[in-house]
């Protein structure tokens, strides 16, 4: 009998940074080394680059669209029907299965805000009404059809158990990992590599993650301003993933009148956010919710200290090696900040103890274990091959 194969939705691979994308990219990474013996196909978009991959255990199928689409909920399983093979494994990586397909699936769950706190992912009144039933309908459909549920952190898997306890014998956590290239490196090194977005010499607070209402930036710069609106010599860089800020952000930005100090920046370079965690005096990330927070683990790796929320999965990541506020506290934010900017004792122990916590998570790790539930729904898949 002709073996299976693993089919891989990977099209939210387009060159935008984020979280799913690094977890996608880290089990393209991954599982061809670990599965040589296996065949994996990669659904790729066109606005990808090609390869994805170029071990020779890997296909692609070039198909466009957005993987949480309409369209690919309710059409593409009879695309991938025409396609697949009974033995066949689809795993969709992204919240949502399509319908009607017939062969074993996998999905995997980084956050249910859709569900539990739409108004954090979809501001506006007007469009919530009108998005978040089908966001609720694709999601619970998911969950109640999928034959294993991964999610990313404990967190995670609490809220999916909360949108649908039929799953919890399906449901296996598999933490998020990070890149090696997120680490320490020295200071001269980190200056040059940025020198052109924050000049040699100058201290700064950076802020990462896209303009979502969930991130909570606006609490941020008004932290900041509460802590610092005298202070010449302190910076606040936010860098938004390519992805917009809401306006009452700039607007807000524009009212405190020290936008001299406040840089908001669309992009930048990776090598460039591994040098700014690198020589930032803290990483502050007030989210009001997180499915796992990656942009925290990164910052751990390099040795920055974090300053964050203590709600939802920040401190399943963080541990110790965090100090904490409420999000909606600013008076807090803005304490946690001078503190940590005054107390050099404190942002060396914070350091220490993020690399320490940064070591624990690992992509390796987390796609051995995506294997292992692959192999509880098709036995033909083979042990991953383990060797260094």
């Amino acid at each position: 009998m002709k073996p299976g194969r693993i089919v891989l939705d990977a099209r939210c691979v387009r060159r935008t940074p984020g979280g799913v994308v690094a977890y996608t990219e880290a089990l393209i990474a991954y599982l061809p080394a670990l599965l040589p013996d296996a065949a994996i196909i990669l659904l790729r978009h066109q606005d990808a680059p090609y390869p994805l991959s170029r071990a020779s255990n890997v296909a692609h199928w070039n198909l466009n669209g957005d993987p949480n689409g309409v369209w690919n909920y309710f059409r593409l399983g009879h695309w991938l029907r025409a396609r697949l093979e009974p033995d066949d494994i689809f795993h969709a990586p992204y919240r949502i299965l399509p319908r009607n397909i017939q062969t074993k699936t996998i999905i995997t769950i980084h956050d249910v805000m859709q569900v539990v706190c739409p108004e954090l992912v979809f501001p506006n009144r007007f469009i919530r009404a009108f998005v978040a039933p089908y966001w609720s309908l694709a999601i619970r459909s998911s969950l109640r059809r999928a034959d294993r549920v991964l999610a990313v952190s404990q967190h995670s898997a609490n809220d999916t158990l909360r949108v649908d306890a039929s799953c919890a014998s399906r449901l296996r956590v598999t933490l998020n990992g990070k890149s090696p290239s997120f680490r320490q490196i020295e200071r001269e090194t980190a200056e040059r590599a940025t020198s052109s977005i924050v000049p040699i010499g100058q201290r700064f607070f950076l802020v990462v993650g896209g303009g979502y209402p969930n991130k909570n930036h606006v609490a941020a710069v008004s932290a900041f301003a509460k802590a610092f609106r005298d202070s010449e010599n302190i910076w606040l860089l936010v860098v938004e993933r390519r992805r917009p800020f809401p306006p009452e952000l700039r607007r807000l930005v524009r009212r405190l009148q020290i936008d001299d100090r406040i840089q908001i920046r669309s992009s930048v370079e990776a090598e460039e956010l591994i040098a700014l965690y690198n020589r930032a005096e803290a990483l502050v990330f007030p989210s009001l919710y997180e499915g796992f927070g990656l942009p925290v683990l990164e910052a751990m790796a390099c040795g920055c200290p974090v300053l964050c929320s203590n709600v939802t999965s920040l401190p399943e990541v963080t541990g110790d090696a965090a100090l904490y506020f409420k999000p909606e506290d600013k008076d807090g934010i803005a304490n946690a900040m001078r503190q940590v900017l005054e107390d050099r004792n404190l942002r060396i122990t914070l350091s220490e103890r993020g690399v320490r916590r940064a070591a624990l998570f690992n992509w390796r790790k987390m796609a051995v274990e995506t294997i292992q539930a692959y192999r509880e729904i098709a036995p033909w898949i083979p042990a991953p091959r383990l060797t260094p």
